[in-house]
């Protein structure tokens, strides 16, 4: 148990920072306007930063598979939903 005490404030505070996350309302100011904007903010802006997402460039494919790592972490994402998700990052957010 020792061994791994010094790992339970890094466990603290991404459960804190997600919850953070969850309870704030997205910054949308940090999404271009377009289709999908507010889709992206709610979706993605519930469990982490938008600024992460603005962090990245990644071609459309790119984006679906991160889209797939969401899904598969727990987010719940229509077909809709990720279609105009995927479309919207791919547009704004592309290399």
């Amino acid at each position: 148990m020792i061994k791994y005490l010094p790992f339970v404030p890094l466990v603290l505070a991404a459960a804190i920072s997600a919850a953070a996350a969850q309870d704030a309302k997205p910054d949308l100011s940090l999404l271009p306007a377009g289709p999908g904007r507010e889709l992206v903010g709610a979706k993605c802006g519930t469990c982490h930063a938008i600024a992460i997402v603005v962090g990245q460039r990644r071609d459309r494919a790119a984006w679906e598979q991160a889209i797939d790592q969401m899904i598969g972490r727990g987010a719940e994402v229509s077909d809709a939903e990720y279609d105009a998700i995927a479309a919207y990052l791919g547009t704004h957010f592309a290399p």
